[in-house]
């Protein structure tokens, strides 16, 4: 029997078609690796990928925390003027494929407010009207500008500054005031500062006529010379001069150098002169301290708020100031004396 063949196809006709079927074979293929490729390019960012509000630099390598690629730029950028969530835009490059990567960040505010302070210790008179305010120079914050002052710490309130403390504020002594201050974001910041309150000048009560208006002692300048040519000299008991002395002796020889005669224990120059009261002492007034009344102890004013005395053994004759003295001393002013 016979076959009938069908049409033969030309050899050239049949390798063309070899060709074009290896090219698209190897267009689906290299297709099919660059979208593989495309879709592998990923960057993966810190859960607490933030950045600080006002940088002017930041560090996008400490954000990311993998990258399948190379970043080779950045298309969108964040605001470090803005705060929250934001988008940043990256271009990472992988076998020639260059895909666009969006990767989320966030804008926040760590920075505590700043409090400025006019001085570390504020000190003021017992019984003096003062505010508490008056030693802050300022409470601000980078974002939130000056924070707003509060008497007493607010829950829930945000962007404000307050003042406590946790003693009687206006007893004499030392006590420690506290400023809180807390910005919108919910940032804290503290600052402290020493309250001194002083005793006020005393007021001397005295058992005798005072007389106001007495001439001031022709020997005042001169005595007050003497006195501080005195000070460094050793204290020695029941000493006189003049190379050393008790309080009464100082007093008594700084009179004899001018030829006037006082008593030489403090207790029989409480008799001395006549007394005058201590807001118009006068230079070369005697200033006598004690308890209840009862003199224990002798100095010679020299003005402006200050003595000069034998004080004890550890400080021979020495310069001090009466408010200080009378603050740590525990003596009381008992007289003034003027010697005329």
């Amino acid at each position: 029997m016979k076959s009938i063949d069908g049409p033969s196809i030309p050899k050239t006709k049949r390798i063309m078609g070899l060709i074009l079927l290896s090219l698209l074979m190897m267009i689906t293929c290299y297709s099919f690796h660059s979208y593989s490729t495309y879709k592998s390019i990923n960057v993966k960012v810190s859960n607490t990928a933030v950045i600080e509000y006002g940088s002017a630099n930041y560090d996008l390598g400490k954000l990311i925390t993998d990258v399948d690629g190379e970043v080779v730029s950045v298309k969108k950028d964040v605001d470090t003027n803005k705060l929250g969530e934001q988008e940043v835009i990256l271009e990472v490059q992988k076998n020639n494929i260059v895909k666009e990567v969006p990767i989320v960040v966030s804008v926040v505010d760590t920075a505590a407010p700043i409090i400025t302070l006019k001085n570390e210790t504020m000190t003021i008179t017992q019984g003096d009207s003062y505010s508490l305010i008056d030693n802050i120079e300022s409470v601000s914050d980078l974002i939130d500008g000056n924070l707003d002052y509060l008497e007493s710490a607010e829950d829930g309130r945000s962007k404000y500054y307050s003042i406590s403390y946790s003693d009687d504020i206006n007893s004499v002594g030392v006590h420690e005031i506290v400023i809180n201050a807390i910005d919108n974001s919910g940032n804290k910041s503290t600052q402290k500062f020493t309250l001194e309150v002083v005793e006020p000048e005393p007021v001397i009560k005295h058992s005798e006529p005072v007389f106001e208006n007495v001439d001031f002692s022709v020997y005042g300048g001169d005595l007050t010379s003497i006195a501080y040519s005195l000070v460094g000299r050793p204290y020695i008991s029941g000493g006189s001069g003049p190379y050393g002395f008790d309080c009464s002796g100082f007093v008594q020889y700084v009179y004899s150098l001018v030829g006037v005669n006082v008593s030489r224990s403090s207790s029989t120059q409480l008799y001395d002169g006549v007394g005058v009261s201590y807001e118009n002492a006068q230079p070369g007034d005697i200033v006598l301290w004690g308890y209840n009344g009862v003199v224990t102890h002798s100095s010679l004013y020299v003005g402006n708020g200050t003595m000069i005395h034998a004080a004890n053994p550890g400080t021979g004759v020495i310069v001090s100031n009466i408010a200080g003295w009378l603050r740590g001393s525990g003596t009381q002013i008992v007289s003034v004396r003027r010697i005329n």
